[in-house]
C-alpha cells in the first residue's frame, strides 16, 4: 500500500528552502514528497497540526553516553528515546564512552548496538587521539572507513599542540570534520566554575575565561594554515565569541555552537552549590551569556547544542567541586532556547531551526536539516501553547542531573518522525 502522511495545517518553518508560512508537508515511507495529485484520500493518513510548528527534525552536535551497553544507566534506547521527546532526529555522539572508539573493531561494535537499540540517527565520532589522552593519534583513516563522520576528544583535548594540529591534518585529508571542545588545562585543571569573585567567596577552583580563548585562537590558527574546517564545541565566554566573529571575518572555516545552558543561566544558579549547574565549560557571567545570545542570533555561533551528559545519582550528587561536569539536556533545550530567545528584538523561528537544525546538518554534511522534496522525512511538531514542568523522574532519560528540574516551559515538542516513522508522540 502506498501509505502517505499529511500533517496538515501546521506553521511549516524550513530555512533551507525559504519556507515560513502555513501549508502541509507529505511524506511516503521514509521520503518528503510533494503533495500527491488525484490519489485516494483514503491511503492518506492525516494528521491536524494546526496551531503547531511543523520544522525539520533537529540535529545535535554533542551527547554523550558513558557505557554504550548501559543496563541501569543512561543507554543507546533511553538517551535516544530523550533525543525524540526533544524534537531530535539526529545526534552526535562524543567518543568518552566505554569501550573508546579509537579503533575499526569498537567502532563496529557501537554501530551494531546503535542499528539495535536507537530510536533517532546517531552518528559517531571517533576519538583523535588513542583513548582520547592527547598523547598519540588515533589510526583516523581506518576509522573513517568504519563510517564516522567527526573526530572529537570532547570533553577532553589534546593539551599537545603538535599533536592536535597533526591530527587536524591527518583529518582533512580523510574529509572528516574536527570538533573541538577548546580548554587550555594548565590554567584550569582544578576549575569547577567561572572563574571570579563568586568562585572566590565559594571557596571553588576558578576556570578563567582564557582557558578557554587560548585554545579557540589555537583552532582558528590551525584552521587558517591548513585551510579547513574546524569546529569549536560549547563555546561560554564573550571573548570567544570575538575571536571566533573576526576569524570569519577575514574567511577562516571555524564554526561554533553554544549549549541551551549558557543561554538561559548565569554563573549565579550554582551560589546554592547544586551539582546540577556543574557542567563544561562552567556557566559564565551575565555579560557573557548576553554575547552569547547576540552572536546566536547574528549567526557568529552556527548552532545550539545540547552537551546531553548522563550521569548517575550517586555519581553526580556529591560535593559540587567533586562532582564530575555535565547534565542532561535533550528534553529541555528547544523549549529552553525558545523562552530564552523568544523576547530578544532579532528573534525569529527561522534563526532558531537554522540554529538547531539545518546549520549543524550542513557542519556535518548531512542529508537532514530541511524538507526539501526527495529528503528523509525527519520532522518535528512543536506546540507553543502547552504549558509543562519539567521534571526528571517522568523523563525518558535514565538520568536526573538536569538543571531545569522543576522549570515551567511554555511550548513543547509532541511528535518527532525519524525517517518517516513515529520516534515520539506525547499522546
Amino acid at each position: 500500500v502506498m501509505s502517505i502522511t499529511c500533517l496538515k495545517g501546521g506553521r511549516v518553518i524550513d530555512p533551507v528552502n525559504g519556507v515560513n508560512n502555513i501549508q502541509d508537508v507529505y511524506f511516503q515511507k521514509e521520503t518528503i514528497i510533494t503533495k500527491p495529485r488525484n490519489i485516494d484520500t483514503e491511503l492518506i493518513t492525516t494528521i491536524d497540526v494546526r496551531g503547531k510548528i511543523i520544522f525539520p527534525g533537529l540535529v545535535d552536535l554533542r551527547f554523550h553516553l558513558k557505557n554504550i551497553t548501559g543496563g541501569q544507566t543512561e543507554n543507546i534506547l533511553s538517551g535516544t528515546q530523550a533525543a525524540a521527546a526533544g524534537g531530535y532526529s539526529s545526534v552526535l555522539l562524543m567518543p568518552d564512552i566505554s569501550p573508546k572508539p579509537d579503533n575499526p573493531g569498537t567502532i563496529q561494535f557501537i554501530q551494531d548496538r546503535i542499528i539495535k537499540h536507537a530510536c533517532v540517527k546517531v552518528l559517531l565520532c571517533g576519538n583523535l587521539t588513542k583513548d582520547g589522552k592527547g598523547e598519540q593519534l588515533a589510526p583516523l583513516g581506518s576509522l573513517q572507513e568504519t563510517g564516522v563522520i567527526a573526530i572529537t576528544d570532547c570533553p577532553k583535548t589534546s593539551q599537545n599542540n603538535q599533536i592536535f594540529s597533526k591530527g587536524v591534518e591527518y583529518a582533512s585529508m580523510f574529509g572528516l570534520l574536527v570538533l573541538d571542545l577548546p580548554r587550555d588545562m594548565s590554567l584550569s585543571g582544578n576549575g569547577s566554575a567561572h572563574d571570579g569573585p563568586l568562585a572566590l567567596k565559594m571557596g571553588l577552583g576558578g576556570y578563567p575565561r582564557i582557558a578557554e580563548e587560548l585554545y579557540v585562537q589555537r583552532a582558528i590558527s590551525i584552521a587558517q594554515s591548513i585551510d579547513t574546517k574546524i569546529h569549536l564545541t560549547s563555546i561560554s565566554s564573550k571573548g570567544s565569541v570575538e575571536l571566533i566573529k573576526s576569524a570569519k571575518d577575514k574567511g577562516i572555516k571555524i564554526s561554533a555552537d553554544v549549549t541551551a545552558n549558557h543561554l538561559y543561566f548565569n554563573e549565579n544558579c550554582i551560589t546554592g552549590f547544586n551539582p546540577n549547574f556543574k557542567m563544561c565549560p562552567p556557566i559564565r557571567e551575565e555579560i557573557d551569556r548576553v554575547s552569547l545570545i547576540d552572536a546566536l542570533l547574528e549567526g557568529t555561533i552556527d548552532c545550539v547544542s545540547t552537551a546531553h551528559n548522563p550521569f548517575q545519582e550517586h555519581e553526580k550528587n556529591v560535593e559540587y567541586d567533586l562532582s564530575p561536569a555535565g547534565v542532561v539536556g535533550f528534553e529541555t533545550t528547544l523549549s529552553s532556547c525558545y523562552q530564552t530567545l523568544k523576547e530578544h528584538k532579532k528573534f525569529c523561528w527561522t534563526k532558531l531551526i537554522k540554529a538547531m537544525s539545518s546549520n549543524p546538518s550542513k557542519i556535518l554534511e548531512i542529508d537532514t536539516g530541511s524538507l526539501s522534496i526527495g529528503t528523509p522525512a525527519d520532522v518535528a511538531v512543536f506546540d507553543p501553547n502547552i504549558e509543562w514542568e519539567y521534571e526528571a523522574r517522568n523523563s525518558f532519560s535514565q538520568a536526573t542531573n538536569s538543571p531545569f528540574e522543576k522549570h515551567l516551559f511554555q511550548g513543547k515538542i509532541i511528535q518527532t518522525f525519524v525517517n518517516g516513522k513515529i520516534a515520539f508522540d506525547l499522546n
